[in-house]
């Protein structure tokens, strides 16, 4: 039974973990070695995608025309590089943690596969951070699909109303709020303009207290 009946929810990439900028320069790296140079205006597209839907828009939308089993295990070596020589917490984030696991239920849903949180138990162990982790090849539906985060609920046993959603993506914070989550978005990965429908906007996670928790849960959005 769950002792507090209200949780707070994070996503991984960019809220948990700083990896965004890992996964560029690993991305850059893959698609370099077709020819193929992302437009600014494209990487908002990609964050927050389940691994295969990744793969599947990139390729389609690049023309790249590699098998793709290849091509995925090109990108996976390429990330683990990346993540190896300088994968690191978020700032703020161990003091946030303390501050949830103190008042609430603490989940974390995220769109990377199974076997990419596996690996990343060698560098870091998350699962002494959340009493339920959910990853993206879980679920039938993914992000901005929000049954991830209603899977999350069920397990955790609180309702939507009960719950706070951390994202930093547009289609996590879709499926945040299609949960009925109250939201607050993370600045650094997408265009601001992509989380101006989430509750709260914050630039670092020291901004997120306990009284912002509260409000949010009481309606104040």
């Amino acid at each position: 039974m769950n002792p507090f009946n209200k949780a707070v929810l994070f996503d991984m990439d960019g809220v948990v973990l700083d990896t965004e900028p890992l996964y560029t320069k690993a991305e850059i790296r893959l698609f370099g070695e077709y020819g193929v140079i992302i437009p600014e205006e494209d990487w908002s597209l990609f964050r927050g995608c389940a691994e295969q839907d990744f793969f599947d828009l990139s390729m389609k939308r690049y023309h790249i025309t590699e098998d793709k089993h290849i091509f995925m295990e090109k990108g996976r070596e390429y990330v683990r590089d990346e993540f190896k020589k300088s994968l690191a917490f978020m700032p703020g984030f161990h003091k946030l943690h303390k501050l949830v696991t103190q008042h609430y239920s603490i989940g974390l849903v995220t769109a990377s596969p199974r076997h990419n949180l596996n690996w990343l138990q060698t560098l870091i162990n998350l699962d002494e951070l959340f009493e339920h982790i959910i990853s993206g090849d879980e679920t039938e539906k993914n992000k901005p699909h929000p049954e991830p985060y209603l899977i999350m609920m069920e397990r955790l046993g609180v309702k939507p109303e009960n719950v706070v959603i951390i994202e930093d993506s547009l289609h996590g914070i879709q499926a945040a709020l299609a949960s009925g989550a109250a939201v607050i978005a993370k600045t650094g990965s997408v265009p601001e303009s992509d989380l101006s429908i989430a509750h709260r906007i914050i630039t670092h996670l020291d901004e997120i207290t306990h009284n912002m928790i509260e409000d949010l849960l009481q309606g104040d959005k």
